[in-house]
């Protein structure tokens, strides 16, 4: 299809006749072996035969006829996996043995579909609430493991998202991250799903049904997971979660307060030394900013020393040896590093903090030196917005003595134009 639809698109009519007839062909074979209804692609194809066998054929109407026999073909192929899936789904509802269930569950991992296609087929075989039905019912570890798995696939989207809820599938998570005596495996897998039900990338997805009344469980219990794991990737995913939870639900500051949640973190990130990824310090601060939204939090926060290792999330650099996952993550490192600082400087006594530690420094260089930022915009902003809660807290002497007044006036807009990698944008 690809092939054919970009030699349309160039206007290379020459090669298309042949393409079409090898397309057809397997077309053909799909169509001898399947049992959907498959007028619209034959009709489909039909069409664009007698286009591409045409003695002059016509780049609109051969590019709108691929694009027809490509939507039939895709309903047809949706089809036969959904019917597929709906064996493999009435397979985990009523298993005849274990290793049949563990088969399903491998199957279901095996159709290799993107997370959101593989979301959208499952949700209409009614998969959601099956894989619940096995993380409750299952006696196997490595079922119940593998079960978990799926679900974190397949719930990124608002209708997987519903059913999801549907099934009292917060309560249940809940109940597994917080039972001590499951295998660290499993809880992993757990907290996995809840840190994609509460993403904050997934649309129209502005409150998780359960959630509110699971919060004291679900802090404590990830809380107490940050503190005991010696495994990277769960305390990736559990700083992941919390910061998840600190965005999507108001209430949650309170639960992380009482669990001296943000310290107790920050001392995990500490203790992984300069193995520390840039992911995880990531979470760290973005935790810690949502946290800083909320006036009462932010004493407690000075108290765990979070301007420290805010201080140090601000130094990370992105470097040209990095993937480019990791170049991207650095810069919201110190994207949300800034912001956070910028809300706690609202404190007299942390700017004061944040100037004797040499914050300042970094923050100016930061708005001067876009290659340190990455040439992003978005950092400049958050490290201006902090010098100036620092200025007005503690004085103009403190950017003055580093030839930076031009960073706190007149106005932020004139300091961020002055500054900005897109300046040329804003003429």
């Amino acid at each position: 299809f690809t092939k054919l639809y970009r030699k349309v698109e160039q206007g290379h009519l020459e090669h298309v006749g042949p393409l079409v007839q090898s397309l057809l062909g397997h077309i053909s074979e799909l169509l001898a072996v399947t049992e959907s209804d498959c007028s619209e692609l034959l009709a489909a194809s039909e069409g664009l035969r007698a286009l591409a066998t045409a003695a002059q054929p016509q780049q609109p109407a051969l590019s709108e006829s691929v694009s027809r026999l490509g939507l039939a073909f895709t309903g047809v192929v949706d089809d036969l996996l959904a019917r597929q899936i709906k064996l493999l789904v009435s397979v985990l509802e009523e298993p005849s043995s274990s290793l049949a269930l563990l088969s399903a569950l491998s199957a279901l991992s095996g159709l290799g579909l993107e997370a959101p296609h593989l979301g959208e087929l499952m949700s209409r075989c009614a998969g959601i609430r099956a894989l619940l039905v096995v993380c409750i019912d299952s006696r196997s570890t490595s079922i119940r493991t593998a079960a978990l798995r799926i679900l974190a696939t397949v719930c990124c989207s608002s209708l997987t998202i519903r059913q999801f809820e549907q099934g009292g599938g917060v309560e249940i998570i809940s109940d597994i991250i917080a039972d001590e005596k499951r295998p660290e495996t499993e809880v992993t897998e757990a907290v996995s799903v809840l840190a994609q039900v509460t993403a904050p990338w997934v649309e129209d997805n502005h409150s998780v049904q359960g959630l509110t009344e699971q919060l004291t469980v679900l802090v404590a219990a990830l809380t107490r997971l940050v503190n005991n794991t010696t495994s990277s990737p769960t305390l990736l995913l559990t700083a992941a979660a919390l910061c998840h939870l600190s965005l999507l639900e108001p209430q949650c500051v309170w639960k992380l307060l009482e669990c001296t949640t943000a310290g107790t973190l920050l001392l995990a990130v500490r203790r992984q030394g300069p193995q520390a990824s840039v992911f995880l310090m990531e979470q760290a601060a973005g935790l810690i900013a949502n946290m800083a939204a909320v006036p009462e939090a932010r004493p407690h926060l000075a108290e765990h020393r979070a301007m420290v290792a805010l201080l140090c999330f601000l130094q990370v650099r992105h470097s040209p040896l990095q993937r480019a996952a990791e170049i991207t993550a650095a810069e919201r490192l110190q994207h949300k590093s800034a912001i956070a600082l910028s809300r706690l400087c609202s404190d007299p006594s942390v700017a004061a903090q944040v100037v004797d530690l040499q914050g300042v420094n970094r923050l100016v260089r930061l708005c001067k030196e876009e290659k340190e930022r990455n040439h992003s915009d978005g950092v400049l902003v958050a490290c201006l917005a902090a010098l100036r809660k620092i200025v007005a807290n503690c004085g103009t002497k403190v950017v003055d003595e580093l030839n930076a007044r031009e960073l706190i006036e007149p106005r932020l807009l004139d300091s961020f134009l002055l500054y900005s990698s897109r300046q040329e944008s804003y003429v």
